[in-house]
């Protein structure tokens, strides 16, 4: 069975792939036309820091208002946290402050390192325990108390992170790479009770 498309038909249906051709080469061949700028780079950029985080659901005590700490039995308590980080490498420490005073600034009551295990989970949980029956428990005066867990991934100046790099460019700006500090706080109430 022989086409009944005529020959012009057939020149008219091969035009548009022929413009689309054409379209093409003159695209692919502009782009090497095109200067190029012989800008390079020093080294490789910096890889931005990433905040920490504490996970939530494995702080322990999971409630964030304690109250009653001295009466009956309650004569001890360990608070923790678990970290992630996705920059794996870094230094991650944990200070843990009573009762910070904003007016009165006072350094960490604990510090503790977390061990780096090459995961973004850290392996161990840094842990504070407050026994009221030991002799100066920082908590034992009756009355609220502030327990913060303070998670730095940098130096810091007081509570505020120092940027990790700062970076100046030619034409005058500035690039950051910050620090980051994450943190989880319990109010705790003593009593007086059976543990003084």
């Amino acid at each position: 069975m022989k086409s009944s498309r005529s020959p012009l038909a057939k020149g008219l249906l091969a035009l548009p792939l022929r413009w689309l051709g054409l379209a093409w080469a003159v695209g692919v061949a502009g782009g090497c036309l095109v200067p190029q700028d012989d800008t390079l780079l020093e080294g490789i950029p910096e890889r931005r820091n990433r905040p920490p985080r504490i996970v939530e659901n494995q702080v322990q005590p999971p409630e964030p208002i304690i109250e009653d700490f001295g009466a009956g039995d309650l004569c001890e308590l360990d608070f923790s946290v678990i970290v992630e980080d996705p920059d794996v490498d870094d230094l991650l420490t944990v200070r843990w402050y009573l009762d910070y005073d904003t007016q009165n600034p006072t350094g960490a009551y604990r510090e503790f390192q977390l061990a780096n295990n090459g995961q973004p989970q850290r392996g161990d949980r840094a842990t504070l325990r407050i026994n009221l029956r030991a002799a100066n428990s920082p908590l034992s005066a009756p009355g609220p108390h502030l327990v913060e867990a303070v998670v730095a991934d940098t130096r810091l100046v007081g509570r505020e992170p120092v940027p990790i790099s700062t970076i100046v460019l030619d034409g005058g700006g500035v690039i950051v790479n910050p620090g980051y500090m994450v943190t989880h706080a319990w109010f705790v109430t003593t009593v007086s009770g059976e543990c003084q």
